[in-house]
């Protein structure tokens, strides 16, 4: 039994996903901090590449661009570190593994087909510690960090591991 719908069309799922997460960036534009806002936006960004290079869609700079925003957002983590802000430390490890997921699939796509086991459990993983994390702003009543986490949680879910397909893996035979 699935959990979602069958009549759900998935691109308007993704087209709604990429709203929310507009929205969220702008949540932190009034309610937090620069570095929160530009952590959001940066994402959204490397989100949105992502699909476009999943589905074939390329430009020349697609790879500096991918390069810058991966900086931008190794900042923001320097940034968490030096405020000892360190959930957000945390969090932004496992974002940086699902980067590396991410990374691997776009770059090295034979290298996964190879390994794909070993993929699937480590993005299994990544995709548990992010739970956990949004479980714990949840405890914490941190509402916009937990909302942002869900949402982002669902995003890349969706988006760029393709849920459906992840837990169709899960079933098949050894």
């Amino acid at each position: 039994m699935s959990f979602i719908p069958s009549e759900l069309q998935y691109p308007k799922v993704k087209l709604l996903i990429v709203g929310l997460l507009t929205l969220n960036a702008v949540f932190y534009a009034v309610f937090d901090s620069l570095t929160s806002t530009v952590d959001a936006v940066t994402w959204l960004v490397l989100l949105v590449l992502y699909e476009l290079e999943t589905n074939g869609i390329t430009f020349s700079r697609a790879k500096y661009l991918r390069d810058a925003l991966i900086a931008v957002i190794v900042w923001v983590f320097f940034s968490y570190w030096h405020d000892s802000e360190w959930l957000d430390v945390s969090n932004s490890l496992l974002w940086f593994a699902l980067i590396a997921l991410m990374e691997l699939e776009v770059r090295k796509p034979h290298w996964v087909v190879q390994h794909s086991n070993l993929y699937w459990l480590v993005t299994l993983a990544v995709f548990s510690g992010l739970l956990a994390m949004g479980g714990i702003w949840l405890w914490r009543q941190a509402w916009l960090d937990a909302y942002d986490a869900i949402l982002w949680i669902i995003a890349f879910g969706f988006i760029e591991v393709d849920i459906l397909h992840l837990l169709k893996r899960r079933q098949a035979p050894p």
